[in-house]
């Protein structure tokens, strides 16, 4: 193989060699290994704990998603949450049936998104409450200081919400911590390049997709020129 057939490429924060590229193929802001741990490292400190409160809808499957998303690119935590309502009256052995199947669902929910979760590689923790559910969403991201909230929203109509309310929107509007919402039509989040973005004649060899920047430009933005 011809050597000149190939670039150098430095890393774009320290200068560091980091290897050889085929002329023509570029990276964006490349990192060496050193640089890369920082860099997450300080994302991380941002988003160190994930709350996902599930059930066993499809809206709740797209916050997981999202939260293993965030979770393989961040290095951050996972907890799953499922509240179960507060039942005050009676004592009768239909109540205690009601119960045990809210206590059965929520067992079912939390078992889905563990194991939904460790099929994709990622070990969730676990939490089960008894109380509004809203409220304790947001007392249980403050009292293990989660650093984000994601819940899944089923995107059905500013009307639906004014008349029976919104556990989501609650949240939202009442959590200090942040809150992302995720509708049940989201797509799953991902790296995936579109299809309809052009290929740079070197993207076959390479395997990358796009023109990238020029070396020179990203020399020039690091500094190293």
């Amino acid at each position: 193989m011809n050597i000149y057939d190939k670039e150098q490429i430095d890393c774009s924060n320290c200068g560091k060699f980091i290897g050889e590229l085929d002329v023509g193929s570029s990276l964006i802001f490349p990192l060496c290994s050193i640089c890369t741990k920082k860099e997450k490292r300080i994302i991380r400190n941002g988003i160190s704990s994930i709350l996902v409160p599930v059930d066993l809808t499809k809206k709740s499957t797209r916050a997981l998603d999202a939260a293993i998303y965030f979770t393989k690119h961040l290095g951050s935590s996972v907890t799953v949450m499922q509240v179960i309502p507060e039942i005050n009256f009676g004592r009768s052995l239909v109540i205690k049936d009601v119960l045990k199947e809210l206590q059965d669902t929520a067992e079912s929910s939390i078992n889905y998104a563990k194991t939904y979760c460790e099929n994709k590689n990622v070990i969730a923790k676990q939490i089960i409450v008894k109380g509004d559910e809203a409220e304790e969403i947001i007392k249980t991201a403050k009292k293990y200081h989660h650093d984000l909230i994601i819940m899944g929203s089923s995107g059905k109509g500013v009307l639906k919400e004014l008349v029976f309310g919104s556990i989501s929107n609650y949240v939202l509007q009442n959590s200090r911590i942040p809150v992302m919402i995720v509708k049940e039509t989201s797509k799953k989040l991902g790296t995936k390049i579109d299809k309809k973005l052009p290929k740079s004649k070197h993207s076959k060899e390479s395997g990358r997709h796009g023109s990238g920047i020029p070396l020179s430009v990203m020399k020039k933005r690091a500094g190293l020129n």
